[in-house]
């Protein structure tokens, strides 16, 4: 064994490598870019059942995180996913630009597919388990609301938001808050999966 990892050292050496042992997890980019803007809170919008919220303990942030889930059997996964940490907090409201009620339309599949808006023919021909199995009403709120609730002080909350066409009008639920907004992580889409989502 070790003459192999001789010769290997060996061969790399002459290419001009180096191989080392690994010490411990390297810091995402992500990881470094929490730090350096000392984020303090996140909004993670449109969690599902809580996927990101173990990801952002694992990669160190120990801050607050508030996660909103508006689907009712998506709200109680994500409350189970979440009681075992208690600055891992949860709201069942969907965001947008104003308050009020919507229907949304639930995907099938892990539901991550469900969105405010239309779905158009290109995930249904593509995706076909993501396809619509029966609408919800929701309540809806803004993150200028949640702020004033959740973050009444300060100016280094960072948003997460996966909205499926529907991130516009999550921003635009803002409102005055934008300067205490230090950073966002949007998902959106190259080809048009919802009718009126912004490409």
């Amino acid at each position: 064994m070790n003459y192999l990892k001789t010769s290997i050292q060996a061969l790399l050496g002459n290419l001009g490598l180096e191989v080392r042992r690994k010490q411990g997890r390297e810091k995402t980019k992500f990881e470094t870019l929490l730090e350096q803007y000392q984020v303090d809170m996140v909004f993670d919008i449109g969690a599902n059942i809580g996927q990101y919220g173990p990801w952002f303990r694992w990669i160190g942030f120990d801050k607050t995180i508030v996660s909103f889930e508006p689907i009712s059997h998506l709200f109680e996964q994500l409350r189970q996913n979440a009681k075992s940490d208690p600055k891992w907090l949860v709201e069942q409201v969907a965001l947008g630009e104003k308050e009020g009620s919507g229907v949304i339309n639930v995907s099938g599949g892990h539901g991550g597919a469900s969105s405010l808006l239309t779905m158009t023919e290109h995930v249904v021909k593509h995706a076909p388990d993501q396809a619509v199995i029966r609408q919800e009403e929701i309540s809806v709120t803004t993150i200028e609301k949640m702020m004033k609730k959740y973050y009444p002080e300060g100016d280094r909350l960072f948003l997460k938001i996966d909205a499926q066409g529907y991130e516009r009008n999550v921003i635009e639920g803002i409102g005055s808050e934008l300067q205490r907004v230090i950073g966002l992580k949007v998902e959106m889409s190259l080809v048009e999966n919802y009718r009126g989502e912004v490409l």
